[in-house]
Parts: C-alpha cells; structure tokens; sequence
C-alpha cells in the first residue's frame, strides 16, 4: 500500500526540531504500528502536488500552522485534490489542519474558535466503538497545539470523539475518511519545543499549563498509530 504524505508546513514550520523533517515524523509515526507500507513525500505547502489522485493509494494530509481559510492559492489546489481523491475513493487521513482540511473541502467547516488556543496534552471521549480500534479505551489522551476547530462536520460524517473544548475533534466518512484534531504524531520533545516558543501569542499562563500538562504521562500516540493503520488497510 502507497501512503502519500501531503506536508502542509511552510518553510517556515522546518525550523522546528523534526528530527529530520515533518515527512520523517509522519513516517515514524506510522511505523509504530509496523505496516508494510511505501511512502511518497508531496510538499503541498509550496505547491507540490501528485500529479493525480491515482499514484497513492491513501493519502495523509499533516498538522500546519495555516488556517483552512486563508487566501493561499496551494490552500485552493488541495481543496480540489482532495476532492478529486475522495471521489476517486482514495483514503484520507486528516490530522489538525489535515482533519479541518478535509471536513472544510468535503462540506462541512472550519473556522478560528472563539475558545482560544488548545495547547498541551488533552484528554478526549470516543462516543461509539470501531472495528479498526484495538485494545479500545473511552478516554484517551493526545497533544494539541491549535486554534482553528471543526465547526461543522461533513455530510455522512460520524462524530466518533470529542471534549467540552473540541466538540468535533475525531470523525469518520464510512471506511474512508479519518480526521482527528490531535496530533498522534508528535513527540513530547516537540511538543515541548512549539510550547516554548507560543509565549507571546498564548500568554504566560496557558503556555504553563500546557508545559505542565506534559508531565503528566505519555499520551496515546501508540494507539492512535494503530488505529489508523487498522482503518487505512480496511
């Protein structure tokens, strides 16, 4: 099975520490789960795109610090890929801007919350059991580092998960549509790092909460890994 991974981070975004790079970090986050996948890079946040839906049999769309709404013409062109890769019934994985991307692109949407910021380790409800979900708890954990939420979901979407702060955080379409507002992903170090660097767009005691909040225990980056491999190979 061919993963495309479609990198939404700007240019900007690889001075963080990814260990390599946000390609390399999506890769190994998959590969927790120990798939036999192939994996193909796109940088879709400077406008390389595949040259069609059909070269991937999946496609994961990343976290990015842009907003689904902003005037970006890469921002248009993979509303339309995505689009075009629904409708040819390829798999989609969404994860923060990827998860509002794809409800934002297939009808539903995505808007800067009034709420503020969600930063640091949360804990969520899964609402209703899934075959692809392995060793199954009803209160998981994940980082967050976003403003932007799901406001409205797509037709035919489930809402499979959420919080009194992220309502729509976790949703499917049928067995090919995955979204979460989390970041499985992202290790603590990195987390840790994009904290650090919020002070003067979060404020001193949101970022110390966050801060706390990461030593509280490891989320569930594991089990994320494994149910979204489970449901990319249903």
């Amino acid at each position: 099975m061919k993963i495309g991974i479609l990198d939404t981070n700007p240019p900007s975004a690889h001075s963080i520490n990814w260990n390599k790079t946000p390609f390399d970090t999506y890769v190994r986050f998959l590969e927790r789960a120990k798939p036999s996948f192939e994996y193909e890079n796109y940088s879709v946040g400077i406008g390389e795109f595949p040259s069609s839906p059909g070269v991937c049999d999946a496609y994961l769309i990343t976290g990015s610090p842009k907003g689904v709404y902003e005037p970006d013409l890469w921002l248009d062109t993979l509303k339309r890929f995505i689009q075009d890769a629904y409708a040819a019934k390829k798999k989609l994985i969404g994860i923060c801007f990827g998860h509002q991307m794809v409800a934002h692109s297939l009808g539903g949407h995505a808007e800067k919350s009034e709420k503020g910021w969600g930063l640091g380790k949360k804990y969520f409800n899964i609402y209703t059991e899934k075959k692809w979900m392995s060793d199954f708890i009803e209160n998981p954990s994940l980082y967050f580092v976003h403003q932007d939420q799901i406001i409205e979901l797509p037709p035919n979407a489930e809402l499979l998960g959420g919080n009194e702060f992220c309502p729509n955080l976790f949703y499917t379409i049928g067995d090919q549509v995955l979204g979460i507002q989390g970041h499985p992903e992202f290790p603590e170090a990195l987390v840790r790092e994009i904290v650090e660097t919020r002070l003067e767009v979060v404020g001193a005691e949101l970022q110390s909460q966050a801060l706390e909040s990461l030593d509280e225990g490891i989320p569930d980056n594991q089990l994320f890994a494994e149910w979204i491999v489970n449901f990319l190979l249903l």
